[in-house]
């Protein structure tokens, strides 16, 4: 690999992890003008964005062809990615920062690999270990923060959404899901996220008719940035810096949306929750670095 496919590279990563994190903010202004819950406000993200990647999908000459496997596998990763990670995510938000609520939500690696040790019997390296240990002292620290962002609901949801999206990485990684164009899982994705979250939010009682226009322009927005943007730039990343190394840039995703949500948000966030979240990202680096990956040493 050359000097200059490392760079542009880690140029992509880093590009994916911002606009990741800034559609946390962007999602947050949609839930506020809009006035809607979590549940409707994931479930507009998802249904705003699906006419540009079904554009896309044409102009790059892709089928939209599905073998029954891969159905039944795309409709799972809708519920978990599209639809549950979203919501819970968005919840959240209605309970504790943007800031804390991303960090919390950045202990999925973790929860990755605890999966793949439960279900695959796939052990735990001494580092891995040791950033289990750093994610649960970082989110104790959270918990215990004390000020006015502090809510037990609020960091329950928000590692729920860690667990949820951590099981979306599991499948994604011993499936043949991978195997499907970055845009093509994103339409898919977002299609049956947000069939999901329509039956569910109507069982719910959710007013999906109450959404002022300001807000649907930020949900938009939103949807570009995650499926149109930071979905398709990612397995770029991969390509050319391998799995690792893009990972540990993900690292700048919890940290843009928390200097936004306080630049941008004034959401509050205590001397306790910073070092906490610090200590949590630290261990998602730490269990990123640690991880073997056979597809990453081939590319190197």
């Amino acid at each position: 690999m050359n000097k200059s496919s490392k760079t542009y590279g880690i140029f992509l990563a880093c590009l994916a992890a911002i606009m990741f994190g800034l559609s946390a903010i962007t999602a947050k202004l949609g839930q506020t003008y809009s006035g809607t819950g979590g549940i409707t406000t994931a479930f507009y993200r998802d249904l705003f964005v699906l006419p540009v990647l079904l554009v896309m999908l044409k102009v790059k000459g892709e089928s939209l062809k599905l073998t029954k496997k891969q159905l039944v596998l795309m409709m799972l990763v809708g519920l978990l990615c599209g639809g549950l990670t979203a919501m819970l995510l968005y919840v959240a938000y209605e309970y504790i920062s943007v800031g804390l609520t991303m960090c919390l939500h950045f202990t999925y690696p973790m929860v990755s690999a605890v999966l793949c040790f439960a279900l695959f019997k796939e052990k735990l390296s001494k580092i891995q270990i040791a950033s289990l240990v750093l994610a649960l002292g970082g989110i104790w620290i959270m918990m215990f923060s004390g000020g006015e962002d502090f809510n037990m609901t609020g960091i329950i949801i928000a590692l729920l959404s860690a667990l949820v999206y951590g099981s979306y990485l599991v499948l994604m990684g011993k499936s043949s899901v991978s195997d499907l164009s970055g845009f093509k899982i994103a339409f898919y994705n977002n299609l049956f996220g947000c069939m999901f979250l329509g039956i569910f939010g109507l069982m719910a009682r959710q007013d999906f008719t109450t959404c002022h226009p300001k807000g649907w322009i930020w949900l938009f927005i939103t949807g570009v940035f995650v499926a149109c943007i930071a979905n398709a730039l990612t397995p770029e990343a991969v390509k050319l810096i391998g799995p690792t190394v893009t990972g540990v840039l993900g690292i700048l995703e919890p940290i843009t949306s928390l200097v936004c949500s306080i630049l941008l948000l004034n959401e509050a966030f205590t001397a306790k929750s910073l070092i906490g979240g610090i200590i949590v990202l630290a261990g998602a680096v730490l269990i990123t670095i640690g991880t073997k990956n056979e597809p990453e040493k081939e590319t190197e």
